[in-house]
């Protein structure tokens, strides 16, 4: 079953992130904050979703039991775009 959560966006909130279950296989909710935190000043959504599949996607999925082998999409939403770094240039 899919987790959906419903929520009200509040100040501070920074961004959301969309993905399936492969993602989560992967990394826990805090884990996947983390990561886009980490880069979310210098790098684009999309730049970080292409880096994080890169860094989780297994390179044999029969030696990691199918983890890292299953559906992986992921989507980035970035709630701040206009205090970024990586749009500094498009302002």
């Amino acid at each position: 079953e899919p987790d959906i959560i419903s929520t009200i966006l509040r100040p501070g909130d920074e961004f959301i992130v969309l993905g399936c279950d492969g993602i989560w296989d992967c990394l826990t909710n805090e884990e996947c904050v983390k990561y886009i935190r980490d880069r979310i000043e210098t790098k684009t959504p999309k730049e970080i979703g292409m880096e994080m599949l890169d860094d989780i996607v297994s390179a044999d999925p029969r030696a990691s039991q199918g983890i890292g082998g299953d559906n992986m999409t992921v989507m980035i939403i970035d709630l701040l775009p206009q205090t970024r770094q990586y749009t500094e240039g498009t302002r």
